[in-house]
């Protein structure tokens, strides 16, 4: 989605190009939108867990790319992180799973934490998940944060053997990704336009319909995961409303709990939301409704 800060000036002058030159606005825009900013450091609180990892470098049409895993991996739990993000974003979580005996596994996509760039796609991304099913074998769960939840998804969709799944301010609409982008650099509908047709044809074969295939909610209905939904009312980089949609894709399968004040990376280090994602990746039953809509407050 672009390191996108400060950036209206620069949206001003490829609104300007868009009129006589859309294709050009849209390759400028394009290769905007795929800068992920610089690699997000590790912080000095989780230094000693990311070098306690087991690492290991999956090799895949040119990147090399970082992979970790903590605790007993026969017990093996996914992470799938966001954008500008990194594996160990899940520091706190990873400690929790590896005191309750389970072997939790990531990696740092294309751009992302260790593993350099370009970035890569929601389709590298499952060709990774991939990999890592292969190393170790059916999943307990799968825990995915942000841009990460329509990635893990997509994984699920297209066979990837996990018991349950747990998204965390996750986003539910693909063309999120040039919505968020846009509205930052204020580009008029012809700008929107020429970014959107040079996505789908720089990475996805000129093809329209991905931005509906690759949404968290295609087809959600039809996977046999239990969900578990987190999310805060006052998250500023996914809007709430985005889970909400995917809590009515999912059904009588899907929980939310509902943050206040959290942010949207809050749920990743408060204990109670820590101790509710514990305790759906050993099992537990869904959390019990607050409302007919599935949705609970915490």
């Amino acid at each position: 989605m672009g390191a996108f800060t400060s950036l209206p000036l620069v949206g001003a002058a490829v609104n300007a190009v868009a009129l006589p030159a859309p294709r050009l606005a849209g390759s400028l825009s394009r290769r905007m939108w795929a800068l992920p900013g610089p690699p997000r450091a590790v912080r000095d609180a989780d230094r000693e867990l990311h070098e306690a990892a087991d690492t290991a470098t999956v090799r895949l049409d040119g990147w090399e790319v970082a992979t970790y895993a903590w605790g007993d991996t026969s017990r093996p739990v996914l992470l799938v992180h966001g954008w500008r993000s990194r594996a160990l974003r899940f520091a706190p979580l990873v400690r929790r799973l590896v005191d309750l005996g389970y072997g939790p596994v990531s990696w740092d996509a294309p751009g992302h934490g260790a593993t350099p760039g370009p970035v890569g796609t929601i389709l590298d991304a499952l060709r990774i998940q991939r990999l890592l099913q292969e190393r170790h074998g059916r999943f307990h769960a799968v825990v995915a944060h942000s841009l990460g939840a329509p990635f893990a998804v997509h994984a699920l969709r297209e066979g990837l053997e996990a018991d349950r799944a747990v998204l965390l301010a996750g986003v539910s609409d693909f063309d999120y990704l040039i919505t968020a982008f846009s509205d930052a650099l204020r580009l008029g509908p012809r700008a929107r336009a020429a970014l959107r047709t040079a996505v789908e044809r720089h990475y996805f074969d000129a093809d329209p319909a991905v931005w509906e295939r690759f949404s968290a909610t295609h087809r959600i209905d039809t996977l046999e995961q239990p969900f578990l939904l987190l999310h805060d009312d006052t998250d500023e980089v996914v809007p709430f409303a985005h889970s909400l949609r995917t809590l009515e894709h999912l059904g009588g399968r899907g929980r939310m709990i509902a943050t206040t004040g959290l942010g949207h990376s809050g749920a990743l280090f408060e204990r109670e939301h820590l101790d509710a994602i514990a305790a759906f990746v050993r099992g537990a039953d869904l959390p019990a409704p607050a409302a007919p809509d599935g949705l609970r407050t915490a």
